[in-house]
């Protein structure tokens, strides 16, 4: 088997999290602390930990932050040849505050690094991207980057839109892409329909595959996952899981299942269900990247929570 490439953003992540309701405009109590993060990378771990092949291509600035993600990737086992260190600029990095119930109460993004892989980056790295299995993008890379990589790579491409801002950036170049995974507000914006009930899920979700999509696979959160592909609707949920720390990378966890599971070769409902189980895993660890994640974590996950 060959491996996995991914292009996007490797970011140094802060977080908050409240010790109970949160006041806005005020000095709240919690807990701080820094992890490796940024939604490509962590998918790349996600399925270094899962025994994936990966090679992350991306790039971080000549500072302290840059030289950690570089270390930690490494040690996590993701293939960090490709990854350039940009002279004077500062790394990716991005801060989160989450309420007592772990839920994300709001963010912020320092990404302008991200700029930097541009169509000439995208064509330094045009081998390894073409030679891979599977590439999977997020939504940092800029729309005339997109729109370069998917004419120089001949790999399938798997996106994660990352926000609906992103999305409504890369939308006209959507129907490049073999599989998709938004949430639900990400598929409005790709596709101005709306998603609020079930029917204008799926509705959006046949825009996407009459422009050319194979797959879409949208995160509903505590509803669990809707799936939509040339061979059917499979909507799966999990029972009330009671291990939630901190949601804010079950999105990237789900992401990687979604890859995983496809090179395993299974059906749309078991890679629904392998998505869901990682996205679980995630939520269950105060880290970005949970060291609970793994092939028999997630069989565990669906036999005891996917219904």
């Amino acid at each position: 088997m060959g491996y996995i490439a991914g292009i996007g953003a490797a970011n140094m992540d802060i977080r908050g999290r409240g010790e109970g309701r949160l006041i806005m405009g005020d000095s709240n109590p919690g807990m701080l602390y820094t992890t490796l993060g940024g939604v490509c990378r962590n998918i790349c771990e996600n399925l270094a930990r899962l025994g994936s092949d990966v090679k992350l291509v991306t790039v971080v600035g000549d500072d302290e932050s840059g030289r950690s993600i570089v270390r930690g990737c490494e040690a996590a086992g993701i293939d960090m040849r490709h990854t350039s260190v940009l002279e004077g600029e500062r790394s990716s990095s991005y801060m989160s505050i989450l309420d007592e119930k772990g839920d994300k109460v709001l963010a912020m993004s320092d990404v302008r690094i991200a700029r930097r892989m541009d169509e000439a980056f995208v064509d330094q790295a045009s081998v390894v991207l073409s030679n891979a299995d599977i590439v999977v993008c997020d939504g940092n890379l800029t729309r005339s980057t997109v729109s370069h990589l998917t004419q120089v790579c001949l790999a399938p491409l798997y996106l994660d839109p990352v926000s609906t801002a992103c999305a409504k950036e890369l939308a006209p170049l959507i129907g490049y892409f073999d599989t998709v995974k938004p949430n639900r507000m990400e598929l409005a914006a790709l596709t101005g329909c709306p998603t609020d009930t079930l029917s204008g899920m799926l509705k959006a979700c046949d825009i996407l595959l009459r422009k050319g999509v194979r797959r879409v696979f949208v995160s509903l959160g505590r509803e669990g996952m809707l799936y939509r592909g040339r061979e059917g609707t499979v909507h799966r949920i999990a029972r009330p899981f009671p291990d939630v720390v901190d949601v804010t990378s079950a999105g990237e966890a789900a992401m990687a299942g979604i890859v995983w599971g496809s090179r395993q070769g299974m059906t749309a409902d078991e890679i629904v269900c392998t998505a869901m189980a990682a996205g679980m895993i995630a939520t269950s660890s105060p880290a970005t990247i949970s060291a609970d994640m793994s092939v028999e974590k997630i069989g565990e996950i669906i036999r005891d929570f996917i219904v």
